[in-house]
This record gives structure tokens, sequence and C-alpha cells, in this order.
């Protein structure tokens, strides 16, 4: 009787075991979970109002192994105003409202408060920051977070004016105006998406592959990363980004303390990126970190820049105008 009894509640047991698994089984091979439509919304008549700030710290070796180092925090307070949003097709008018600028280099230091300096202090480098300042430019969004077009009355304007007194500008001076004033740059401050909302339905965990620009210390890095949801909380979708970029070869860049132009051999990027996109389309706040290794060579003399820097829009309120 003992023997029947041990016999009929280990069949139990094993029953109600291969049923566990069952289950377990249908929970593992369970379908993907909800999809969520990730689009940044731009609602005509409303503003958004952003602070970026930049921080960057470079180590210069030369081939003597001598080294020069340098770091630059600057902060911009900027407008993104949408004047258009038809068919999920926007129009968005961003503006640099303001500008902080702090740069050092091994005990010199030069700032620049653009509210309360009345002229812009006489430093190459600072004319890269100062080149889009309060001159509005206008950005057009394709429903997939692509900017299809970039315009400016006040950007044509400047840049016309440096084509046809090139002759009469030092060479240095004319090419980091045109830089800052280029639609690279002007994407990197301006267009906060970079290609990395999809404008598309994805699941938690879910990847895509897209191109990505930054323009850090001067030098443009692209190529095609992935980027992935990585979590929904709090009414907040995290799409991180972590791959690397590369500089293109024979891009011109001025870089500090250096008298001419040189010219990038090679480089690429590490980007750490972090978007925060809430339901309601809006980008809450963006933080790139990015560090690389760039050789350049001006004139006969090659150089080594190894650069870190930080990039982070963050979201300060917004209005209807």
């Amino acid at each position: 009787m003992h023997t029947l009894r041990f016999v009929l509640a280990f069949a139990a047991l094993s029953a109600l075991m291969a049923t566990y698994g069952t289950a377990q089984q249908q929970q593992l091979s369970a379908p993907p979970g909800r999809e969520y439509k990730l689009q940044t919304l731009y609602r005509a008549s409303i503003a958004q109002s952003y602070e970026f700030v930049e921080q960057t710290s470079v180590e210069r070796v030369f081939r003597d192994s001598s080294k020069t180092t340098y770091s630059r925090t600057a902060t911009y307070f900027v407008t993104v105003r949408c004047i258009e949003a038809l068919d999920g097709i926007s129009k968005v008018v961003v503006n640099l409202d303001s500008l902080l600028y702090k740069f050092t280099s091994e005990g010199k230091e030069i700032t620049y408060d653009s509210q309360k300096d009345i002229t812009p202090k006489n430093f190459a480098d600072l004319n890269n920051y100062i080149g889009p300042l309060n001159r509005s430019f206008e950005l057009t969004y394709s429903p997939y977070g692509e900017v299809t077009s970039i315009t400016g009355e006040q950007i044509d304007f400047w840049r016309e004016y440096l084509e046809q007194n090139a002759s009469d500008l030092d060479t240095v001076l004319y090419t980091i105006w045109t830089q800052s004033l280029s639609r690279e740059n002007l994407l990197h401050v301006g267009d906060l998406q970079k290609r990395i909302i999809p404008g598309l339905r994805k699941a938690v965990d879910s990847t895509w592959k897209h191109q990505l620009a930054l323009r850090i210390d001067g030098t443009q890095y692209s190529g095609t990363v992935r980027s992935r949801l990585a979590a929904y909380e709090g009414g907040l979708y995290h799409i991180i980004t972590q791959d690397t970029l590369t500089a293109s070869p024979g891009q011109v860049v001025h870089t500090y303390n250096i008298p001419e132009l040189a010219s990038v051999v090679s480089g690429s990027l590490t980007t750490n990126n972090t978007l925060l996109l809430s339901t309601a389309g809006t980008i809450n706040e963006y933080t790139s970190i990015a560090k690389g290794t760039l050789q350049l060579v001006a004139g006969r003399e090659p150089f080594t820049q190894n650069t870190t820097t930080t990039l982070q829009w963050k979201l300060l309120g917004q209005y209807q105008w």
C-alpha cells in the first residue's frame, strides 16, 4: 500500500513539474513585446528651450613626444521653434540665443559671455563658436528624422560676405568662420535628433542602423551606427547608441596653437550616447560621450590628438509663441 502511494505521489509530482516546464517554455517563446512609435513630434507655435553644453579636453602629442593640453567648455542656450508641422514633415527654426565660453591651456584662460561682453575677444578658437550665434536657421525634417533642407537668410548673408572678401581675409580666419557657418556645424549644434530617432515602431531591445555625424573639436566624424531602444520607463524612451565613427582623410581644420591649417590623416571616435524621448514626442535629453584619436599634419609636422568630449542637450522648458 505504501509503495502504491509513493508511486502515485511521484507520478503526480512528475505531472506537476512537466506542466511547470511547459508553462516556462511557453513564457520564453512568447511573442515579442509591445512596440512603440519612436518619433519626434513638433507642434506649430510650440517652442522648446534647451541648454547645450560641450566639454572637451585634448592632449596633443608631437613626434618628439612633447605635449600640449587644453580644455574648453561652451554652453549655448538654444531655442527650437516649430513653424509648420504637416503629414509628418516639420519645419523648425533654431536660434542659439547666448553663449558662455571658457578655454584653458597650461595656465592660460580665455572666457566669453555673450550677454555681458560687448565684443568677442580676439581668440581664434572662439570664432568656431560665435559664428552661428544669434543667426537663426531653419531645419526641415522628414517623418523619419532626417534633415532634408537647411536654410537661413542670416547664415547665407555671412557665407556670401566671406566668399566675396576671401582674398582680403587671413586664410586661417576665413576657414574658421566658413566652417562655423557650415551645414555640418549647424546640424551639430541644432539637430538634436541626429538620425537616432527612427520614426518607426520598435520594441524594447530592438535595434536599427542609421547614419550619425558629430563635429568634435573642429573635425567631422561620421559613419553608420546601430541604436537600441534600451528601456521604456516613466513615460520616457531610452535610446542607446554605442559605436564608432571615422574622420574622413583630407579635412582641413584649425586647431589651437598651430599657426597654420592642419590636414586630417586618419582618425576614429567611439561614441556612447543616451537619448531620452518622451511619449509626447519631445526630446528631454541627449548625452554623448565621445573619445577619439586623430592623426594630423601641419606643414611637414605630424602630430596626434587624443580627445574626450561630452555633449549634452537638456530640455529647460516649452512654451507657446
